[in-house]
């Protein structure tokens, strides 16, 4: 039963993967970018930053976060 369980969740899983659109602009954004993209303000996503629960790149001085990392960060607080 349990087995049957994991073979549908597992199929799920991949299906929704492989029907993700490929990202079109650059990967890494700014604070800034990455706000827009959320439709959140600058500080609300340094905040996240912050608390640890938005990964960042580092380049140097340069904070960048990954578009993946935003993606999942949606995924994780859809109801």
């Amino acid at each position: 039963m349990f087995e049957a369980m994991a073979v549908t969740i597992r199929a799920q899983v991949i299906a929704e993967q492989s029907s993700r659109k490929p990202v079109t602009g650059p990967r890494l954004l700014n604070a800034k970018k990455a706000a827009e993209y959320l439709g959140r303000t600058e500080s609300a996503v340094r905040h996240l930053i912050h608390k640890k629960i938005l990964p960042v790149v580092r380049f140097d001085r340069a904070i960048r976060i990954d578009v993946r990392d935003l993606d999942r960060l949606i995924d994780d607080y859809r109801a």
